[in-house]
């Protein structure tokens, strides 16, 4: 007599993984999908974070390389930092050499060099002005780090280093004059020729003897002065 076999339900149950299987691989789910919402977030934050950085640098304008011996120099004219009426156009000057230098005007310390620069840049215009140098002072505010001062305040500072009307002080309250000249520092001078090439650019504190040695052959002066024991220039 044939005996009945009941059905086996062990296969079905082995096959079926247990319910701590089942919890870590949910888990394992929900950790991969918050991983990709994250990296998504993440994504969109930086996407912003550059989309800003690009609009704020747009409304600044272009960022120029530094301009080096032998380029044209940038053309400008900008209001002079003076009691009378009047701007200062650098294109109104070809046919002299012009000495340009950008600099912290609003700078107090003793040592910074931007003030410095200014006993020297006084003393080449004094010693150059009758053979045609011309001089300008730029407020480098940006370059420096600073708010732009206003025009009051470029007004005291020709006044506190008795600068005189034959240098020429103007400002920069964009920004866009010291971005035409690549300008990062304080100071920057540039001198440029009769032709309006830039001739030398001097990064940082420029010493009396490097301006006058590189003024002197562009206003017809030579290397070593006249004097007792040498030759004529």
């Amino acid at each position: 007599m044939l005996s009945r076999q009941r059905p086996d339900h062990r296969c079905p149950t082995l096959l079926r993984p247990g319910p701590g299987v089942a919890g870590r691989r949910e888990r394992r789910i929900i950790s991969a999908k918050r991983g990709a919402v994250a990296g998504a977030v993440v994504a969109v934050m930086l996407a912003g974070i550059a989309l800003v950085i690009g609009l704020r640098n747009s409304d600044r304008g272009p960022v120029t390389a530094p301009l080096r011996a032998q380029h044209p120099a940038p053309l400008f004219t900008r209001p002079l930092a003076s009691l009378k009426a009047g701007a200062f156009s650098l294109a109104s000057e070809r046919g002299h050499p012009v000495l340009l230098t950008f600099l912290n005007t609003q700078a107090t310390a003793g040592s910074e060099p931007s003030r410095a620069e200014i006993v020297f840049i006084k003393s080449m215009n004094t010693q150059n002005r009758r053979y045609g140098l011309r001089t300008v002072i730029v407020d480098a505010a940006d370059a420096a780090g600073t708010s732009p001062p206003s025009r009051g305040a470029l007004v005291n500072f020709t006044f506190d280093w008795a600068l005189g009307p034959s240098i020429a002080v103007v400002g920069d309250g964009d920004g866009s004059l010291e971005r035409a000249y690549g300008v990062t520092k304080t100071p920057t001078t540039f001198l440029i020729d009769k032709r309006g090439i830039i001739r030398r650019r001097w990064d940082g504190f420029a010493l009396a003897a490097q301006l006058d040695f590189a003024i002197r052959p562009l206003v017809g002066r030579g290397i070593v002065a006249s004097g007792p024991g040498s030759a004529g220039g």
